[in-house]
């Protein structure tokens, strides 16, 4: 019998460090070694190891930029696979406790990010299918611009513009990609979130009123 080969690479995925190099990756889009062992607080050599079986199996691939190695995902496939699975497991995780807003890589996370999802989809600036991926809704154009974002200028660039990211405390999805991004920073730049200790965001008093 031949082998199955999702189960070749389920099992590259099946590693807690390869998992984060293809989160990253598609979040954020590519990235030389030096900079994922920096982000992913991965020793160089057990990053160079899970890299290069990551090539193996056709989920990464490396190009050359000067002296530098830079990582991108090998094909628009797998980049929809992470918010499937969030998907898949979110209605087994238990209601967590409520924690702080936050940034999830450079998007809005927390109670905050989810509330803002939700409520994008309800108003049908954003609709969600059932994989996770999401697309702009009629109602995208004026309730962004409300929010200090014109859709069309936001510039995706290597990375995908609109996804579901399972949030890791409210287990519930928030808006991730280049538009998340994008709403982030004008939320920040109007004086509606502001940053606290870390990674931590809040409300200010105009954002309360606004939003």
């Amino acid at each position: 019998m031949r082998p199955d080969p999702r189960v070749a690479l389920l099992k590259q995925l099946a590693h807690p460090l390869r998992l984060r190099v293809i989160d990253r990756l598609g979040h954020l889009g590519p990235a030389p070694v030096s900079a994922l062992a920096a982000e992913l607080g991965a020793p160089m050599p057990e990053l160079s190891n899970h890299l290069r079986r990551l090539r193996e199996a056709g989920l990464v691939r490396a190009r050359r930029d000067g002296r530098h190695a830079v990582y991108e995902l090998a094909d628009s496939g797998v980049e929809l696979l992470l918010p499937l699975l969030d998907r898949l497991v979110a209605p087994a995780v238990p209601e967590p406790a409520r924690a702080a807003s936050r940034t999830c890589y450079d998007h809005l996370a927390g109670p905050l990010g989810v509330e803002l999802y939700r409520d994008l989809c309800e108003r049908g600036a954003l609709r969600a299918a059932r994989d996770g991926t999401v697309e702009l809704g009629p109602e995208a154009p004026a309730a962004f611009a409300a929010l200090g974002v014109d859709v069309d200028a936001v510039d995706p660039r290597r990375r995908r513009l609109a996804f579901e990211c399972l949030d890791a405390t409210e287990q519930r999805p928030h808006l991730a990609g280049a538009l998340g991004a994008a709403l982030a920073a004008a939320l920040i730049d109007r004086g509606w979130v502001e940053r606290a200790e870390g990674r931590e965001v809040r409300l200010t008093a105009a954002g309360r009123g606004a939003l």
